[in-house]
């Protein structure tokens, strides 16, 4: 039951009792004291009128026909409608199991008949109270039971937006990293574009230094050479005329090589080169670089060419090693003086192909070793012999490309030591080579 005493009388009370005189008596002596009264004769009824109109306190008589109060007090305190209305049992009898009984089916009190009037007033008062306390407790615990839910609601909400807030954040800080990452990549991006065009803007600019400078002398050689050929060509003879035309076709290969060797750099530089692996005697290329070098210079050099049998014939690409050896090989020969022998030796271990080249010449100061791979880098004592500075740099770079390695050891004015190291491509691999 939930509703409130009724604040125009101090309490509603429901007095049951099958002897109209009691009734009468009790409802007088509790209207004088400000309760309203409702009187029942007959037990069998409480339960309905309870039902229909709950009171505040329940006077119910023990002995009555039909059904005695006690059977009453089982069938209020059965029903959820009316189990919290207070009962005051009234009896006649003072047996101690009459009162235990009364207790036990689940009444509040028990007055034994005749009663005092300020007895039974103080009792109805005690109930009373303690009904409007339980209701004061109830409504207040019902009002916390409301604010707990309203705050667990409101704490819910605020988990949810705090939540909502952090994937919020957590989303906004992926996109900043993100972001950032990019900026990064397009900042590292920009560095190596910048970095790349620098290098090419370097190159481009010692490319036609060299060019310039290195033009000087075929032009002057071939310009010399047609000027005599011009003014005397029909007093020359027949030998100072091809010597005259020897010069010129050497001085244009001298510029075609150059050219040749400036394109190839570029293109190992800023382009990607598909390695075309295929089968090379070795014996064949050096003997080939060898007639290369002595036909296209004045240089007549003796190479000693020792080549292990087993190693031969390798699987190799044929344009870059072409371009290690004829580098290393006319560099071993452009250095060193005339007659002294240049061995080359070409053996394979387990895993590499080794190829030892070894001149007797003038040799690379100690400071300047670690910058002969440069590109257009000369040591001081090879200024005045004719160069670029760019075969140990094309050398190196081939090397890479077939993921090999060149090194060199030098002592000056005692000679070189040239060492190119290859991984080994077994010929097996020849139809899958690419």
């Amino acid at each position: 039951m939930t509703r409130d005493i009724d604040h125009a009388h101090k309490g509603d009370i429901l007095v049951v009792d099958d002897r109209a005189d009691n009734l009468r008596l009790l409802a007088t002596m509790l209207s004088e004291q400000g309760y309203k009264v409702r009187k029942i004769l007959k037990g069998e009824l409480t339960l309905e009128v309870a039902q229909i109109n709950p009171p505040d306190l329940i006077l119910l008589d023990v002995r009555m026909p039909k059904i005695n109060g006690f059977e009453v007090c089982q069938q209020l305190k059965a029903d959820h409608h009316t189990e919290s209305i207070p009962i005051i049992f009234l009896s006649a009898s003072d047996e101690p199991l009459d009162k235990v009984k009364a207790f036990r089916v689940g009444g509040e009190d028990f007055i034994t008949k005749p009663f005092e009037i300020t007895e039974v007033l103080a009792r109805i008062g005690h109930q009373l109270k303690l009904v409007r306390l339980k209701r004061q407790l109830r409504a207040q615990n019902q009002q916390l039971q409301a604010e707990v839910a309203e705050r667990l609601k409101a704490e819910a909400a605020l988990q949810q937006a705090n939540d909502e807030l952090e994937a919020r954040v957590s989303q906004r800080t992926l996109e900043l990293t993100q972001a950032n990452q990019y900026q990064q990549q397009l900042g590292q991006q920009l560095q190596q574009s910048l970095a790349q065009e620098q290098k090419l803007s370097q190159l481009k600019s010692q490319i036609i230094t060299t060019i310039a400078h290195e033009y000087r002398t075929p032009m002057s050689i071939i310009s010399s050479s047609i000027g005599m050929l011009e003014d005397y060509g029909d007093r020359l003879t027949d030998h100072l005329r091809n010597k005259h035309f020897g010069r010129v076709q050497k001085a244009i290969q001298r510029m075609t090589d150059l050219i040749d060797e400036v394109i190839f750099l570029n293109q190992i530089e800023f382009e990607t080169l598909e390695i075309q692996r295929e089968t090379v005697s070795f014996q064949e290329l050096i003997d080939s670089i060898s007639t290369q070098i002595k036909s296209s210079s004045e240089l007549c050099p003796t190479f000693q060419v020792e080549i292990d049998p087993a190693c031969d014939h390798q699987l190799i690409d044929h344009r870059l090693m072409t371009k290690i050896l004829l580098n290393v090989l006319h560099n071993a020969a452009k250095f060193s003086p005339d007659p002294s022998p240049i061995t080359v030796q070409v053996f394979c271990t387990s895993e590499q192909l080794c190829i030892i080249v070894e001149d007797t010449g003038i040799g690379i100061p100690e400071q300047e070793l670690a910058r002969v791979f440069e590109s257009f880098y000369r040591a001081q004592n090879a200024e005045h012999i004719q160069g670029i500075g760019l075969g140990l740099t094309i050398a190196l770079k081939c090397a890479h490309l077939l993921n090999g390695q060149i090194d060199i050891e030098s002592q000056l004015e005692s000679g070189s030591r040239v060492t190119i190291s290859l991984p080994l491509h077994p010929m097996a691999d020849v139809g899958n080579a690419s």
